[in-house]
């Protein structure tokens, strides 16, 4: 794997795999990679990523009906 990421050699930023089979394997190549960054977060970040996602979810699910009083976003700061 060279340093873009690729399992091709001179793939760069704007270089793209030769084939469509080569493009999924690397988009999955890269959100593996993604996750295992992820799981290594320490739980204070992963608790302030899940409440600003919830904060950024609340005004469309709340556009699409009435929320129960359950799914209201966490009035709290990590």
């Amino acid at each position: 794997m060279n340093r873009h990421g690729s399992r091709h050699p001179g793939a760069g930023m704007g270089d793209r795999p030769t084939s469509p089979e080569d493009r999924v394997a690397d988009l999955f190549h890269a959100k593996a990679e993604w996750h295992r960054r992820q799981a290594r977060l320490p739980i204070k970040e992963k608790v302030r990523i899940l409440l600003e996602l919830q904060r950024q979810d609340h005004p469309l699910l709340e556009r699409r009906r009435q929320l129960e009083w359950w799914e209201e976003p966490w009035p709290v700061d990590p």
